[in-house]
């Protein structure tokens, strides 16, 4: 297959000149401006740009600074074009990021030479990345494999601990998971918990299973597994605190614990989740002394420590999994051991197949399909039928953890759960963690369709939500990823609806967007009318209950502020909104008009003095209150924010607007 170039240039004859001389041995697509370039580079990734460097409007080395801001075109090499010869041009095409420059006019061989020479390079060094990439995968899952036989090593050394640092880390993972962490987060404490006994390697066996009680030089060597796990790991830097975790997870709350009494909150927070973890699992597993206790005479020995040897925030929402029965959920017995239901992260699953460790299909929380086993559906759906992916997320859901408690914040995720399942009836739905789930609508590629079922699914919601006081400060926010003919495959569409979602929860108002879509947005006729509908708002002091409604308490602040300050002024106090439209009337992808609103927010705080207020209203709309400022002033802020929005965001496919309302 041939390479392909895009040549750029406004020099016609240098267009014709380079495309006949390889279009032999290249594929060459010719354009004569910066605007058709970016305008192929959003659907094609060439193997090489030819750019000149001085074009009308934007020249090359704006289209340079561009490129390298998109993770996807910056790899592109980049050869310069321009009959600027001085030292001082070839300086700054090499400091912006271009391979090579090429002078005009250009000779034949010249041209042809550094071409090949750009590509074949480029083809090394991309070759030389996939056999990077595939060593660092192979290496990641040599460690992986490492730590659980290392793990393994330590469990058998105890002939009534074999699974013990398995289930450790699935129980802190468990718990990680309910505390809001992260993925990452998550992901690194299950690793870290597998190896917080690695010490115990240095212990004899003969003490370990000593079967009656240990003298005093025997308990040191226990407690020493503490330090000498910290050491062995000292150097091990691929999860954090991986040390950490081996050297204070026998800490106690009260400050009585070893290596170092540490005391409360001073005690790392991973290591107080493995030493809580790690205390269940030693009192639900046979020892050398004693049977397993049950459930019940555990919960009255978490209790009991709560506050002296646990954390007691930790010890409530660890005996709430108990209850709830999500810990014996994990595992299964067989023949007295303990096989876990589900692991932790893609490498893990992969490195663990010979565990029989497999995921459990259904989240325990919800009833709802489980991440993996979701996402799993939704990809082979995609691939025969395509369709609409969307990521919904539950805004302030630690807000209702916070006020009703964890157990009551499990409800209100079972209950959107049930909310789905009654309107997406035999659609793909799952819950990814925390707030968070996916709903896949098969075969629906129409965003009329799309919309309709959202609408629909945020109604039921609203319902529920009047109905359940846990649920009276839930709202969802939606994004959608619709796939099309430029591919089908589950990772592309759920990284753009997770875009789209962000820009949502970005916008006061927005309760659902499209990715690339243009109905986020609004246009410069609306604008005067919205103003108007915010005036009235502001005199009634009632929430406007149209499509740009805004949060009741959030108005209120606002209202008050204004008011305060427009009384003690004793001036004219002036409201302006600020309106982003396309400035040809085409649709604007939602990635350009956030850009614009960014470049207006700073144009607006370089221009306002320190008493005014400027604050976004909707995904392409600001509002700006002038405190004691006269009608006859306004003129001079307006120009300046508008001069400044210009100069910071350099485009022209974005214009503004601005509509003024004096304050009553």
């Amino acid at each position: 297959m041939k390479k392909i170039i895009l040549i750029v240039d406004d020099d016609r004859l240098t267009l014709a000149t380079a495309q006949k001389l390889l279009d032999g041995e290249y594929k060459v697509v010719a354009v004569n401006s910066a605007k058709q370039a970016y305008k192929y580079l959003e659907r094609h990734t060439p193997d090489l740009i030819l750019l000149d460097i001085n074009m009308p409007e934007i020249g090359g080395f704006e289209v340079m600074e561009t490129l390298q801001k998109d993770v996807r075109l910056k790899k592109i090499p980049v050869i310069f074009l321009t009959a600027d010869r001085s030292a001082e041009t070839e300086i700054e095409c090499f400091r912006v990021g271009a391979n090579d420059y090429i002078s005009k006019p250009f000779e034949p061989n010249i041209m042809l030479s550094r071409t090949r020479s750009t590509i074949e390079l480029d083809g090394y060094r991309k070759d030389l990345q996939r056999r990077l990439d595939e060593k660092t995968k192979e290496m990641e899952r040599i460690t992986i494999q490492a730590i659980m036989t290392v793990a393994n090593t330590v469990d058998a050394k105890d002939d009534y601990t074999k699974g013990h640092s398995m289930r450790v880390a699935a129980y802190s993972e468990l718990l990680a998971q309910r505390l809001g962490w992260s993925e990452e987060e998550i992901q690194n404490i299950y690793y870290v918990a597998m190896l917080h006994d690695v010490g115990k390697i240095g212990v004899p066996d003969a003490v370990l299973n000593k079967p009656f009680k240990l003298t005093d030089v025997e308990f040191r060597l226990i407690k020493g597994h503490t330090l000498m796990g910290a050491e062995i790991l000292n150097d091990f830097k691929m999860f954090p605190n991986v040390s950490v975790g081996a050297k204070y997870h026998h800490e106690r709350y009260d400050g009585k614990g070893y290596p170092e009494g540490l005391k409360g909150e001073s005690i790392p927070l991973v290591a107080r989740v493995i030493g809580l973890v790690d205390s269940y699992d030693a009192m639900t597993s046979n020892r050398v002394y004693r049977k397993r206790l049950n459930d019940d005479i555990v919960m009255q020995e978490l209790e009991k420590g709560k506050g002296s040897q646990w954390d007691p925030d930790l010890v409530d929402i660890f005996v709430e999994l108990i209850r709830e029965g999500a810990l014996a959920k994990m595992w299964m017995p067989e023949e007295d051991m303990a096989t876990p239901i589900f692991g932790s992260g893609k490498i893990l699953g992969e490195s663990m197949t010979s565990e029989n460790i497999l995921e459990s299909p259904v989240d325990y929380l919800t009833g709802l399909l489980s991440r993996q086993k979701g996402e799993h559906d939704i990809a082979l759906s995609l691939r025969a039928d395509g369709g609409s992916l969307m990521l919904i997320d539950m805004d302030h859901f630690r807000k209702i953890n916070d006020e009703y408690g964890h157990l009551m914040g499990d409800v209100a995720l079972k209950m959107t759960a049930d909310v789905l399942r009654e309107v997406c009836g035999n659609s793909l739905v799952c819950r990814t963690g925390g707030d968070e789930f996916l709903y896949y609508l098969d075969g629906v590629t129409d965003e009329e369709a799309v919309t309709k079922k959202v609408q629909e699914l945020l109604e039921a919601f609203e319902k529920k939500r009047q109905e359940v006081e846990v649920l009276k400060d839930a709202e969802l926010s939606i994004g959608i990823s619709i796939s099309g003919a430029d591919g089908r495959e589950f990772e592309e569409l759920y990284r753009r609806a997770d875009k789209a979602l962000y820009l949502v929860k970005q916008n006061q108002g927005l309760r659902y967007g499209f990715y690339q879509k243009s109905g986020l947005l609004r246009t410069p006729e609306q604008s005067q009318g919205d103003l108007d509908k915010i005036m009235d708002a502001i005199k009634n002091r009632e929430v406007y209950q149209g499509a740009f409604q805004v949060d009741y308490d959030d108005f209120n602040h606002v209202y008050d502020f204004v008011k305060h300050m427009s009384e003690r002024s004793r001036k004219e106090t002036q409201l302006l909104l600020f309106t982003l439209f396309s400035s040809n009337g085409s649709e604007v992808k939602l990635e350009r008009m956030e850009a614009a609103m960014q470049c207006m927010e700073q144009a607006i705080c370089k221009s306002l003095r320190g008493v005014d207020v400027g604050a976004r209203y909707s995904s392409s709309q600001f509002l700006v209150v002038l405190l004691g400022t006269e009608r006859e002033n306004v003129r001079v802020v307006t120009d300046r924010i508008v001069q400044n929005y210009f100069k910071l965001y350099g485009e022209k496919d974005i214009t503004l607007t601005y509509d003024i309302a004096k304050f009553a």
